[in-house]
């Protein structure tokens, strides 16, 4: 496990079949590289549906809002999903009741920002994604070798995927 001071940028380097883990007190995040040409389907309230088209460094990461092995078990299996199983993304509608039980969500492309102020579940677009508080602020950009953190993450660790 390492730490991160306050406010920096740093880069991580992750292989295909590595998953990062960025940990906060409330949630946790998981990271991979989609590893491949790729499309993630998006559900959309209006019955519409948007495609993303990724390119082998970009992001697939899946925000939980709990930590420790429970989560991290949810969010390896939300990321098998998209990344071996081309499973869907949906969008819910502003202000459907199921955005307050929803235990993850799900953002992708070469640049995320995260965000504690948005309603989870609710958002099309793939670069802000609803995460716990002590992880808002943060931005995640994907790199040929890795990944470029900037913001505040205390702890973080590298997994086989």
């Amino acid at each position: 496990m390492s730490i991160m001071p306050v406010r920096e940028r740093r880069s991580i380097r992750i292989d295909n079949d590595q998953i990062l883990f960025l940990i906060g007190n409330s949630g946790e995040l998981g990271i991979v590289k989609a590893g491949k040409r790729k499309q993630i389907f998006i559900g959309m309230p209006d019955k519409e549906e948007i495609v993303v088209f990724l390119e082998p460094e970009d992001l697939i990461v899946v925000s939980a809002f709990d930590t420790g092995e429970k989560a991290e078990k949810g969010i390896r299996s939300l990321l098998y999903l998209l990344k071996e199983m081309d499973f869907p993304i949906t969008v819910l509608p502003e202000n459907h009741p199921t955005s307050a039980r929803l235990p993850m969500v799900v953002a992708t492309g070469d640049h995320i920002r995260l965000n504690c102020n948005i309603v989870p579940g609710t958002h099309p677009e793939q670069d802000i994604l609803c995460a716990c508080d002590d992880l808002s602020g943060t931005e995640i950009t994907a790199t040929k070798e890795g990944i470029d953190i900037e913001g505040i993450v205390r702890k973080f660790k590298i997994e086989n995927f």
